[in-house]
């Protein structure tokens, strides 16, 4: 009997055959370009930054978390945009 392939999110492939790790890197290296977009006009809409992210979702979804975790306001469904959190010090 052949071995049943194993569920490893290590070796899962993405878009394009990426790696979760590979995911990761690249929503890391789209934070900062979020970011000055977002120094240059207040916001950026949510299709904006999907379109940033190549409309890989996954890279997408990360890229918000780090955003969020930076202290942006990631918006919801009623403001879809990111933008500075006027709240933070």
């Amino acid at each position: 009997m052949a071995e049943p392939e194993s569920c490893d999110t290590r070796v899962t492939a993405y878009k394009d055959g990426k790696t979760f790790d590979d995911c990761r890197k690249a929503a890391r290296s789209l934070v900062p370009r979020l970011k000055n977009k977002i120094d240059e006009s207040g916001s950026i809409s949510w299709d904006d930054a999907l379109g940033m992210a190549e409309y890989d979702a996954v890279v997408y979804k990360l890229a918000m978390k780090y955003m969020r975790t930076e202290g942006y306001d990631i918006g919801d469904n009623n403001t879809p945009k990111i933008g500075l959190n006027l709240a933070r010090s």
